[in-house]
């Protein structure tokens, strides 16, 4: 079951979507781990990405999720917009205690989320935001990577060098330089 995180109606969310408005959620005190946490979510997998520009709702300045902000992120469960951090972060905002208690129980780390994992969410998710012109995954088509060996940056430098062709690597001989005091 998707939970949403952050939808307030200062977004334009209306409904069980909305989470009220953001002003009666600004806090004063904040986690002992916000910084995880904020860390957390900036570290998301995104479902969505939005180009469009978006300021802080309450001082109408830039902050470092402006771009993009309503770009839609997840760890799998939860779904929260790009900006939700800086909210987060600037206005401690409360967060539900199933999301503090996942998030500290991955130890602050984002799961990894395979093809596989996140067919569901995003048709979950198309289904939730009504985005009919959208076609869901089909979950049982969408094939799990293989594990792969990966080299380490010494294996790979050495396999490099190795398969590196020898000589000027296929560059022309260069022009002599015309001299200012040869007469020519």
């Amino acid at each position: 079951m998707l939970k949403l995180l952050g939808f307030f109606d200062d977004f334009g969310y209306s409904g069980e979507m909305a989470a009220g408005p953001l002003g009666a959620q600004v806090s004063a005190s904040s986690e002992p781990d916000e910084a995880e946490i904020v860390e957390y979510l900036d570290t998301g997998h995104h479902l969505t990405h939005f180009m469009e520009a978006g300021f802080d709702v309450f001082t109408g300045e830039a902050h470092r999720h402006t771009s993009g902000c309503s770009s839609l992120v997840t760890d799998g469960v939860w779904v929260w917009r790009a900006d939700f951090a800086h909210y987060l972060e600037a206005y401690h905002v409360p967060l539900p205690a199933d999301f503090l208690a996942r998030v500290r129980g991955f130890r602050h780390r984002m799961p990894d989320l395979v093809g596989a994992d996140f067919a569901p969410v995003f048709g979950e998710l198309t289904l939730a935001f009504g985005w009919t012109h959208v076609d869901p995954w089909d979950a049982e088509s969408v094939l799990r990577p293989q594990p792969r060996a990966v080299l380490t940056r010494a294996e790979f430098v050495s396999r490099a060098r190795r398969e590196r062709p020898a000589g000027p690597w296929g560059k022309a001989p260069r022009k002599p330089r015309r001299g200012k005091g040869n007469g020519l």
